[in-house]
């Protein structure tokens, strides 16, 4: 991915390559950057196949951060800065990450954690001032200064190379470490460039964590063609939609949730148009039908794309704008050099219109976990990745998408997805979002309860609610507390954070 962006610096020199709130670099300043900071990097005896981590908040110096570890062939472990540090020291203590690229802004909860100076052998910590004496940092700004380059002493790597770890957001369980190769990345970019066609005149906007591969495709895709990407750290409503407009944002890649996050009460959001949004992917959970129909009342310039994938087969599927009304609720076909099955509860194909797991082979799957067999024999078989999602074909081949398989509930022996329900409860009038678990206990049968955000000035109740369920869900599916809340939890990535099923006994 490294030669990707020489080739860049040579097409488009003195091109703007992204830019956060303070800084911007062209493609020029980004290559020359990431090629000092390799070099520093193997003078300070990092090896090809180290594991790099990098602690940084939305900013253009973690992405010189990422193609330096990239050109020493290092391999990179983005930590999420919203990670506590619990799962910091897991995802580190996983992959032994010796060296660490460091944020001035997460400096403090390394430094109140590390009992002795040995947990990293490097820290290189950025800080604006230039000035880092804390935890005996090297400073990022000090070693750019070097002008000594020499390019030949890099590596070259093979595109079979462990480019990243990339680590699920743990919000069951502690985090897996997903390999992604170089290989892998640049299939993906090449596919995504093919979809959206990318030009260099593009400009997207990057709001979740480097540590997500939707994030890492954005910056790929707008390398690949000379593009722009803008690094949104802010993640309120206000200062997104201004990004979106000043900056005339072209392409935005997120979930629903991030949306229903932008299309809050109170945002201004719906009060502008955005000519400029060439197109919309969505990507990442079930969005009910009524919400894509208002967000696309709003963004009536862009096209639509609705996809299926998952970070250890990055891309599965994509439904283009054109057949957007013809297979509404549909996550498209699969990519080219992608197959897609759905198998039962004992390995068979599912007959059309059945709900089973979705398995995916062909391009873009993972070599597997790191460091973990177990896991790995599990999830992926003979090429292939059983993804735990379930979903289904219809006689055309197009795939639907029906929640994770590990959320499912089984009540009065029926299973019952979530999913489905906090669809349905959203569509009812006055009702901005909604979470639904289990309720079980020893010594009776599991029940539902719904957690429900209520849009302003709704009078909805739990009869009212309880009323719309009766007339539109079957009875096993009907929950039977409803609980209101102000907002729900989320994962870093926008998406629910699910509440493991309550138990009474």
């Amino acid at each position: 991915m490294h030669r990707e962006l020489a080739r860049a610096a040579r097409y488009y020199r003195n091109k703007v390559a992204l830019n956060d709130k303070q800084t911007k670099f062209t493609y020029q300043e980004l290559d020359e950057a990431s090629s000092v900071l390799a070099e520093f990097l193997l003078e300070q005896n990092v090896k090809p196949g180290d594991r790099v981590g990098i602690l940084f908040t939305k900013c253009v110096w973690e992405v010189v951060c990422i193609y330096a570890i990239f050109k020493a062939g290092g391999v990179m472990v983005h930590l999420n800065p919203y990670f506590k540090w619990d799962q910091i020291a897991h995802v580190v203590a996983d992959c032994d990450v010796k060296t660490l690229l460091l944020h001035e802004n997460r400096l403090r909860i390394v430094k109140e954690h590390l009992i002795d100076g040995n947990f990293f052998d490097l820290i290189v910590c950025y800080s604006k001032k230039g000035i880092c004496h804390d935890l005996n940092c090297y400073d990022l700004n000090s070693i750019l200064k070097r002008n000594n380059i020499d390019e030949s002493r890099l590596p070259k790597g093979k595109r079979s190379d462990t480019a990243a770890i990339i680590y699920t957001s743990g919000s069951t369980g502690k985090p897996k470490g997903v390999v992604v190769t170089h290989q892998i990345f640049y299939e993906a970019t090449m596919c995504s460039v093919t979809v959206f066609d990318n030009n260099q005149h593009d400009c997207l906007i990057s709001v979740t964590p480097f540590s997500f591969d939707g994030a890492l495709s954005q910056l790929f895709t707008m390398v690949n063609v000379g593009g722009r990407l803008v690094l949104q750290e802010s993640l309120l409503p206000k200062d997104i939609v201004t990004t979106l407009i000043q900056h005339k944002i072209t392409g935005v890649h997120a979930m629903p949730t991030f949306w229903r996050m932008l299309n809050q009460r109170h945002s201004p959001f719906g009060k502008h148009e955005y000519p400029h949004l060439r197109y919309v992917s969505i990507i990442g959970e079930v969005f009910p039908g009524n919400e894509l129909s208002q967000l696309r009342k709003i963004l009536m310039h862009s096209r639509f794309f609705m996809m299926y994938g998952t970070t250890e087969a990055f891309r599965s599927t994509f439904l283009p704008p054109s057949e957007f009304d013809t297979k509404p609720g549909s996550v498209g076909k699969p990519f080219p050099g992608v197959k897609l099955r759905v198998l039962d509860e004992f390995g068979r194909d599912c007959p059309t219109g059945k709900v089973g797991m979705i398995v995916h082979s062909g391009a873009f799957v993972s070599p597997g976990y790191w460091k973990n067999p177990l896991a790995t024999r599990e999830k992926f078989r003979d090429g292939a990745y059983y993804t735990g999602d379930l979903g289904k074909l219809d006689s055309d081949g197009y795939l639907y998408f029906h929640g994770r398989e590990d959320t499912m509930l089984k009540v009065n022996g029926y299973r019952v997805s979530p999913e489905e329900i906090e669809s349905f409860l959203t569509r009812i009038p006055g009702v901005e979002a909604a979470m639904v678990t289990g309720v079980y206990s020893s010594t009776r049968p599991t029940t539902i309860k719904a957690f429900v955000v209520k849009k302003a000035h709704a009078d909805n109740d739990e009869f009212l609610l309880k009323k719309h369920c009766k007339q539109g869900l079957p009875h096993y599916m009907i929950p039977t507390v409803f609980e209101f809340t102000e907002e729900l939890p989320r994962t870093e990535s926008y998406k629910i954070r699910r509440i493991t099923p309550v138990s009474f006994n």
